[in-house]
């Protein structure tokens, strides 16, 4: 039934022939549809990454810790924002960024986690969200795949994405 349903949506994008500023990227930005309070589609996974770092606050002079073993735009979009990445090795088991190297990287100039899930496996959200939070760091939480281990990641606060804090 979902196939059926996404097939119907993909026909009806595909007649339009309106792929940029249509009708359906306004129904992708209903930001509440995730409990959001903003909502921008985007083309690709850098220009989220970049953007989720601006929501961020993250810019020049700051730092962004994130993982090497990961996509280059990643450390790509880090860059971007005049920002520096630091990278923290990964969990040999997982291959996801390992939470217990994160705070000996931490410095006065580190604004941002920017964790990588790989292989289906997320990382160690928990763990990450209660260093940020003894840090006052923001977590900004790429998920491209949202069901990892049976579990749906985006569009829940707190894991997905963390910049906006009381």
């Amino acid at each position: 039934m979902l196939q059926e349903e996404i097939t119907a949506v993909l026909n009806e994008v595909i007649a339009s022939g309106q792929f940029i500023l249509g009708e359906h990227v306004k129904l992708v930005e209903e930001a509440n549809l995730c409990g959001a309070k903003y909502g921008i589609g985007v083309g690709n996974g850098s220009d989220a990454l970049y953007l989720a770092l601006l929501a961020c606050g993250v810019g020049p002079g700051d730092e962004v810790i994130t993982t090497p073993f990961t996509f280059f735009a990643t450390a790509g979009s880090i860059v971007r924002t005049g920002a520096n990445p630091v990278f923290v090795d990964i969990d040999p088991k997982t291959y996801n960024i390992d939470p217990e190297l994160i705070a000996s990287k931490i410095t006065s100039q580190t604004k941002a986690l920017l964790p990588v899930h790989l292989y289906e496996q997320p990382a160690e959200m928990d763990r990450i969200i209660e260093i940020a939070d003894q840090h006052n760091l923001k977590v900004s939480c790429p998920i491209s795949d949202p069901l990892h281990r049976q579990k749906l990641l985006s569009c829940q606060p707190p894991v997905h994405n963390r910049c906006q804090r009381p």
